[in-house]
């Protein structure tokens, strides 16, 4: 709010409008909004700034939630072929198992999974490969898999993708060729600089790797394989990221479109000030990416209204190398925080009562329902809330301040 203007928006519909400070007043009091003409009336109305009285907002939310979350039409499978790495990166809160593998036994049960699944009402499916760094098992574990999901897909019209999280280090022409027909992308991340990134993320000491990825994020855009280069960055290191833009724009992408830069806050650096001079570099880097035909996103935007994380749906799992499976992959792939196991006929079997928790942990808290900005995050995560006591508490520890900067962004994003 300024001395004349009120900047109001509309989570649940993502609408912005901005009032004069009469129009303003006329909507807070509750007696009448007879002083506004009836177009204007009727533009608010269009834009959720009036609703009806009977028109219960909370309702819509978790009508929508509920379709999103619990679609049978979208089917999305990780898969750990291992949990060893190529790299030992210092902020991974993974316990790498070196040897690990997905063997003959767990892949005939994935593969009867796959049986069970993708048929009918199934119409889109994601297989995706995490880890660990997937490309370790490719020949063993990833292409066994894809080639046993595209002939199901094929025989029942079901739309497929292949996706990877890796470190990228491993790819090699002929698995860029392999892919290049099977809808395939990449997510690769990048830790500042050649001068930062050299130093966190290496096969072994003296050996960098971010020349070798560059290529590598080349050779697969090229290939029209997507890749989101995932850039991970501290207050330390944010104004080396000057130069990977630099970088990449000199690669000589054929596409440029094929790549998305995504910004990532290494997590541990949260405690970090600098915030204002972190979103001034990010808007110019972003300035230059466009320029050259690259998207750039940063996680605040990308997170979907009621989509949410893959995480909060029904048809996703994650299934380890060793045959648990998991509902998220931001945490460490333990026994403390699996969900269950696969069984010997492919189904999934659920541990004691956490199939009933996973399905109560999403948008049930009154502080998320009665949040102003309930619609942006719907009270985050289901593991998050899984974990977390219900003490009244927001979840997200948003306060007022940082919910001003959530919607602001959305502003500058949109008009900006």
């Amino acid at each position: 709010m300024t001395d004349s203007r009120v900047l109001g928006y509309n989570a649940f519909r993502r609408r912005f409008v901005v009032l004069d400070e009469d129009v303003y007043a006329a909507l807070s009091e509750d007696s009448t909004l007879s002083r506004l003409s009836e177009e204007r009336i009727a533009e608010l109305r269009k834009g959720g700034f009036i609703i009806e009285d009977d028109l219960d907002e909370l309702d819509v939310l978790d009508n929508e939630i509920e379709k999103n979350n619990f679609s049978e039409s979208y089917y999305e499978l990780h898969v750990n072929p291992t949990l060893d790495c190529n790299f030992r990166c210092w902020y991974c809160y993974e316990q790498h198992q070196t040897g690990s593998e997905l063997g003959g036994e767990v892949l005939g049960r994935l593969r009867r999974h796959l049986d069970r699944k993708l048929t009918s009402p199934v119409e889109d499916f994601m297989l995706s490969f995490f880890g660990g760094e997937p490309l370790l098992k490719f020949d063993s574990v990833c292409k066994p898999l894809i080639e046993y999901a595209g002939k199901l897909c094929r025989r029942n019209d079901i739309a497929m993708r292949v996706h990877f999280t890796s470190n990228s280090y491993l790819v090699t022409p002929e698995i860029a060729e392999y892919l290049q027909d099977r809808h395939c992308s990449f997510q690769i991340t990048l830790d500042g600089s050649r001068e930062f990134h050299d130093k966190v993320r290496f096969p072994a000491p003296g050996q960098g790797s971010y020349d070798r990825i560059l290529s590598n994020v080349k050779l697969l855009a090229d290939r029209d394989i997507r890749v989101v280069l995932r850039i991970n960055y501290t207050l330390g290191n944010i104004e080396s990221v000057e130069k990977i833009i630099t970088d990449l724009l000199d690669a000589g992408l054929v596409n440029p479109g094929n790549v998305a830069v995504n910004f990532q806050r290494v997590w541990q650096d949260f405690h970090n000030k600098g915030n204002e001079k972190i979103k001034a570099l990010i808007a110019g880097y972003g300035k230059r990416l466009a320029e050259g035909g690259i998207f750039h996103s940063i996680p605040d935007l990308d997170n979907p209204r009621l989509g949410g994380c893959y995480g909060d749906r029904q048809n996703y799992v994650c299934v380890n190398y060793d045959g648990n499976f998991f509902k998220c992959t931001a945490r460490d792939f333990t026994p403390g925080n699996r969900c269950g196991h696969l069984a010997e006929d492919g189904s999934l079997l659920w541990d004691d009562g956490i199939e009933q928790e996973w399905k109560n942990a999403k948008f049930k808290r009154e502080v998320c329902r009665s949040c102003r900005i309930a619609p942006i995050c719907l009270g985050g995560c289901r593991r998050k809330n899984m974990e977390m006591p219900d003490n009244g508490e927001c979840p997200m520890s948003y306060d007022d301040a940082r919910k001003d900067e959530l919607i602001l962004q959305r502003f500058e994003a949109q008009f900006m």
